[in-house]
């Protein structure tokens, strides 16, 4: 790379500025010492601790003044790296079915994952952080190098800034530790993977560390030519400068490649029936795979002040380029042999559909992000305060060509497709900028502890937001000025020392929707939405075990593609969905052999206040009224070192359309394995096996909108996974 262009990079400035201040600062300090004190060496005594643990009791998510779980005021789930191995978890999809209230929201496989939570699709710009800071969620995060994953639910102003009112996600990343590790994997599709994991420390006192994950997965699906590739690496970088002060540098690199599995749509507003869930819709051998390289970068310095401050400089960027190549079904309008009654975008009731040449080369998104934060303790006579502030900027930018998408022939659910010629077209259009946002943030809290009763969290986050959106002629056909405060506030009742009662009310701002391309106003950004909510929480520690209840009421400003008068579609802003619901959970070690987690969710949704009668007075689409999840470990005291491992999942039904007049069934399924732990030649190591959907259910998983459409896609069959973990 040339020097000057790496140098006028906004991440090279931040990092310059960072490490000049730590140099600074570190400078200071030895200046400032009065005489020479001779320092010992350090002793480090290093205890592998080889306990599975299922329960997280610390969180990273910033802005309540606290890192315990049981004293946030906020449902939190937290999915350690121990469950994650043990499930055989490789994408987040895989990770979210251990909370009740998280679903799939067009989750394709071969695609990145939308996720929705509470009954509201998360923010792929802004509801996506990797140890705190926002990274792009068109992804497949790697869970390899992940410590765990925190799925924050409700709004979240103070930890991310603009996000939906579902919630973020905040993956941890593993820090540095002696460590050396191979991970070996299969399934009973054939495919295979591998993965290591090293780690130690060097230096004076061990005062630099690195820990280094990468691998590469051989993907195959139970779908016929949705086979792929995956790689990945990810090195974290630690330096202990001093007593005070010390450096992070994260940065993780990602490429996939793998033909997307497009969802069918409804035949002609029916629920399709007796499909084979093998087949690859719209498949044709010329049509290429879906490529996505990712890359996340961090760098943290932190400096105690004293005993009861600590500042903070982070900056990070998160970049991904997405090749979109797929031969894509929809509809059903062009081929001639539809039999259709004016449904909407939908399948014929003969499970006919159109074939699309659809190319978005170069797709390019990216964030970057600046925070400066301090936090510490303050003692006003009896009463603590303990304050957070930060200043982030925050930058999001997307390039893209307009693409193609070309009809090029008529395919059937129930038949082998017809391998057709490509469409020829290679012009991909203009390239441009749909839009580019500027967001500067100021977070403020202060938890403020009364007596061992009673605490409350006062925060709040001021937003200055410059967005504009272009069409794809280049030219500007928004510019959204936005000043914002949200406040985020709570009061805290402790009766005991581990039960913890909190009531909460937060605003929040979300980015607006794009207009699908069909819509009158095709590809436009809309203004960004608001939210708010009302929350009262329950966390009882027992033990080793948390127990956790909340009920919450969520609304928001609803976007939807609306039939105007005179015939045409038009993207708008219009009504609120509003969402009311009960989470129960139950997380940690119940006895020494037993370790648990169990979730359950009741939620309520309807669209109110909208002129399309036919989308209200009933359940939203793809938001199941009650859903549930467990996964149990136990050890088995006759063979030391076996756990036995048993997964349940079920789900009332779900609309599968907005007028609710399509509905698919509800489900549970059950997954069942075992883990062994010895130890052969004096090396741990552990023999996992799961058996996924055990009774081999068929059902529909997900049933979401995606860009103004309606798409369901099936749960995986049976299957059998196995991975061999070795430490050397």
């Amino acid at each position: 790379m040339n020097i000057t262009i790496m140098q006028q990079h906004p991440l090279y400035q931040a990092i310059s500025t960072i490490l000049f201040s730590a140099v600074t600062l570190y400078s200071g300090a030895l200046a400032a010492q009065e005489q020479d004190v001779k320092q010992l060496d350090a002793i480090t005594v290093y205890a592998e601790n080889t306990q599975v643990n299922y329960g997280s009791k610390q969180v990273a998510v910033a802005g309540f003044g606290t890192q315990d779980l049981r004293k946030v005021p906020a449902a939190i789930s937290t999915i350690t790296s121990d469950l994650i191995a043990d499930q055989h978890a490789k994408v987040l999809t895989e990770v979210i079915k251990n909370d009740a209230s998280v679903g799939d929201g067009y989750a394709a496989i071969g695609y990145y994952p939308n996720v929705v939570s509470r009954g509201f699709a998360l923010d792929l710009a802004s509801s996506y952080l990797i140890n705190g800071l926002a990274i792009r969620g068109e992804q497949n995060i790697p869970l390899e190098n992940k410590e765990r994953v925190e799925i924050l639910k409700g709004i979240s102003a103070l930890q991310s800034g603009m996000s939906t009112p579902g919630g973020v996600v905040n993956y941890v990343t593993k820090r540095p530790k002696e460590i050396k590790q191979l991970n070996v994997s299969a399934d009973s599709y054939g495919g295979t993977g591998f993965a290591v994991d090293l780690g130690g420390f060097w230096g004076q006192g061990q005062q630099f560390g690195y820990r280094l994950n990468a691998g590469a997965e051989d993907i195959h699906s139970y779908v016929d030519h949705a086979n792929g590739k995956r790689y990945f690496g990810a090195l974290a970088l630690d330096w202990n400068i001093d007593e005070r002060s010390g450096l992070q540098f994260d940065i993780e690199s990602q490429y996939q490649k793998q033909r997307s599995v497009p969802g069918y749509q409804l035949l002609d507003g029916q629920v399709p029936e007796h499909v084979n869930r093998e087949r690859l819709l719209g498949y044709q051998s010329w049509s290429d795979p879906v490529s996505v390289k990712a890359l996340t970068t961090q760098l943290k310095y932190h400096y105690n002040v004293n005993n009861d401050w600590t500042a903070e400089l982070a900056a990070s960027h998160s970049r991904v380029v997405m090749d979109d190549n797929t031969a894509f079904p929809w509809g059903c309008y062009i081929g001639g042999v539809c039999q259709y009654a004016g449904m909407g975008n939908t399948f014929d009731a003969n499970g006919n559909y159109d074939i699309y040449d659809y190319r978005i080369p170069d797709d390019t998104r990216q964030t970057t992000q600046y925070q400066a934060s301090l936090n510490g303790l303050l003692q006003t006579g009896t009463i603590k305060h303990q304050l957070y502030f930060a200043l982030s900027q925050t930058d999001k930018q997307r390039k893209r060509y307009q693409g193609i998408n070309e009809y090029v022939g008529t395919g059937n659910i129930y038949n082998n497709t017809i391998d057709y010629s490509p469409s020829g077209v290679t012009d991909m259009g203009n390239r441009y900028k749909p839009i580019d946002s500027k967001q500067t943030a100021l977070a403020f809290s202060d938890r403020v502890t009364f007596n061992p009763q009673w605490s409350a969290l006062l925060g709040a986050k001021w937003i200055d937001l410059d967005e504009k959106a272009y069409n794809s002629d280049g030219e500007q056909i928004r510019h959204s000025s936005i000043h914002k405060f949200l406040p985020q506030l709570a009061l805290i009742y402790s009766p005991w020392q581990d039960t913890n009662v909190y009531a909460s009310f937060a605003k929040g701002l979300s980015d607006g929707g794009e207009a699908p391309w069909y819509a009158e106003n095709a590809d436009e950004v809309l203004a960004p939405v608001n939210s708010r909510q009302y929350e009262l929480g329950l966390k009882q520690q027992v033990g080793n075990y948390l127990l956790t209840a909340a009920i919450f009421d969520l609304k928001q400003d609803n976007q939807y593609t609306r039939v105007n008068t005179d015939g045409s579609l038009q993207f708008v802003a219009e009504g609120k969905q509003h969402n009311q619901g009960i989470e129960l959970g139950t997380q940690g070690q119940l006895t020494d052999a037993l370790k648990l987690n169990i979730t359950l969710a009741y939620i309520r949704s309807r669209l109110v206040d909208i002129d399309t009668v036919a989308y209200k007075n009933h359940q939203t689409q793809n938001v199941p009224k009650l859903r549930f999840a467990t996964h149990l470990s136990y050890d088995v005291a006759a063979i030391e070192g076996l756990r036995l491992l048993g997964s349940m999942q079920a789900s009332s039904g779900k609309n599968a359309n907005k007028e609710g007049t399509a509905k698919v069934a509800g489900y549970t399924t059950f997954d069942i394995g075992a883990a062994y732990q010895f130890k052969p030649y004096g090396h741990d190591t552990t023999l996992s096996l799961k058996v996924e959907n055990l009774f081999n259910k068929t059902y529909w998983r997900d049933v979401g909108g995606f860009m103004g459409d309606d798409y369901l896609f099936l749960g995986a069959p049976r299957s059998a996974k196995f991975a061999v973990n070795f430490n050397f």
